[in-house]
């Protein structure tokens, strides 16, 4: 059961390097006015899922830490990034939206999205890092 969170967190967070390349490609349309394909409804969908599963397993790890040793900040820093991840997953998710469900040329809000789900993905990363110091501290050593 404990291994669903670090697996999940990390096959997700994959998926979201394949997310930011294809919005790197849309900066580079509107903003480097490079010619390039976007695939807008791929970008959307994929990044959908990846901001509903980081959510969902944030949830998920924090629960399941909570139940296994009676707290959830025992994992440090670890807590505190995903803490700090939230209000970015909901920035990220309802900029998205904004951007799919009234679709027209803007060049801040993208910048806005674009930014902020880097951001995400960075602190993902970082998680990695800190993931792997849980695993050796509490699940390797019982």
């Amino acid at each position: 059961m404990l291994w669903v969170h670090p697996i999940v967190q990390f096959l997700c967070t994959l998926l979201a390097v394949y997310v930011l390349v294809l919005g790197i490609k849309r900066f580079m349309m509107s903003h480097l006015k490079k010619r390039t394909r976007f695939d807008w409804k791929r970008h959307v969908f994929w990044g959908r899922v990846v901001i509903i599963v980081w959510f969902v397993a944030f949830v998920w790890g924090a629960g399941i830490t909570r139940y296994k040793w009676g707290t959830s900040d025992l994992t440090g820093t670890h807590f505190v990034v995903g803490l700090i991840m939230l209000p970015l997953l909901v920035t990220g998710y309802f900029t998205g939206e904004v951007l799919d469900r009234k679709r027209k040329r803007r060049t801040v809000l993208p910048l806005v999205h674009g930014a902020n789900n880097a951001l995400l993905l960075a602190l993902a990363i970082w998680q990695i890092f800190t993931g792997i110091w849980v695993i050796r501290m509490f699940l390797l050593t019982g």
